[in-house]
């Protein structure tokens, strides 16, 4: 597993299991009780993690996925060089 698989599994990991002490603020933006949820997830280090969840996919939507998270903001320093874009992403079957 690569440095950056790493440090980006770090932030996946405190967002499923929901390890408030590693981020420092979660908002949610969108829910849509039992269809949709997004929330953004802002790390100590600045990185800003925007998470998606969806029951099933809805028409319109840019994947067949039900779990989505997507790095916003780049974290400072970023020693491990990561970009913004999707990080992970938990398909349906």
């Amino acid at each position: 597993m690569s440095k950056i698989t790493n440090h980006t599994n770090i932030y996946v990991t405190s967002i499923i299991e929901d390890i408030q002490t590693r981020f420092t603020n979660e908002q949610t933006t969108k829910f849509i009780e039992g269809e949709e949820i997004k929330r953004e997830y802002t790390f100590e280090d600045g990185a800003v993690i925007l998470y998606e969840w969806q029951n099933a996919p809805r028409s319109g939507s840019s994947g067949k996925f039900n779990h989505r998270f997507t790095l916003k903001t780049l974290p400072k320093p970023n020693l491990h060089k990561l970009k913004t874009g999707i990080i992970k992403e938990i398909n349906y079957p």
